[in-house]
């Protein structure tokens, strides 16, 4: 029995930990992800992700995001530029406007 729980545990972890790992090959999962990591996890799930087409050298690319809210002022942040490294994608910054 002890057997079963641990593999069963073992199991879970593996998934979470694949799960997490693919969220970094997917512009709008890196943004959830990002917003998971603020914990915030309804709004990681509720929030509506668009790209906005354009392409900022030093930050990256550009993306809308509505139902991202910073914790500490309640103000939203709606501009989220991610850059991508290789086939990874990474929040390059985060804030209320571009």
């Amino acid at each position: 029995m002890k057997m079963r729980k641990r593999t069963i545990g073992i199991a879970v972890a593996a998934v979470i930990v694949l799960l997490w790992a693919a969220s970094f090959l997917s512009p709008e999962w890196t943004i959830r992800r990002h917003i998971l990591e603020s914990l915030q996890p309804i709004n990681s799930l509720k929030a509506n992700i668009s790209t906005t087409g354009r392409v900022d050298p030093k930050y990256g690319y550009l993306y809308s995001v509505d139902g991202f809210m910073h914790r500490a002022t309640g103000d939203e942040l709606g501009a989220v530029y991610l850059k991508k490294a290789g086939i990874f994608w990474y929040v390059a910054s985060a804030g209320t406007g571009p």
